[in-house]
């Protein structure tokens, strides 16, 4: 597999969502559904992607300490969060992707941090590079979606 990302998502069915997903772009994914699990994961990573919203803490303070303690290499965040407060915290550390965005931009965030060239362009919708035939997984967006 590629390169490591934590993936720190406590809404279990867009978690299994995600992983999947990034999984099939070629990501090696660890999920941890809180604070405390994504602690406790063993070793580094090269893009952390964060909720900011999590059941034990917030994701900006936890991205912080990984990221200041060398676990999480880049940050990115991906959240549904609407306090300015915390997307100003959130992007002066990464990128900050609003959840109803869907996985194109998600996916174009991290290659974006990680250096990938050929990364889609949030918002740019004329290149198809990250298209599926497959449906999405329930609760992700930005798959096109053709009838099997």
């Amino acid at each position: 597999m590629g390169k490591r990302v934590m993936l720190v998502e406590d809404e279990p069915t867009l978690a299994r969502a995600l992983v999947r997903l990034l999984r099939r772009s070629g990501f090696d994914v660890e999920l941890a559904e809180s604070c405390a699990e994504a602690r406790r994961l063993p070793g580094t990573f090269s893009v952390g992607v964060f909720d900011i919203d999590l059941p034990d803490g917030d994701g900006i303070e936890l991205a912080q300490l990984l990221h200041r303690e060398a676990i999480v290499r880049r940050i990115v965040f991906f959240s549904g969060t609407t306090t300015p407060r915390q997307r100003v915290r959130a992007i002066a550390l990464g990128p900050f992707v609003e959840k109803c965005k869907g996985y194109c931009d998600l996916h174009a965030a991290i290659e974006g941090v990680l250096g990938n060239r050929q990364a889609k362009a949030a918002g740019d919708e004329d290149s198809g590079a990250f298209e599926s035939n497959n449906p999405p997984p329930s609760g992700v967006r930005g798959h096109r979606i053709d009838d099997e």
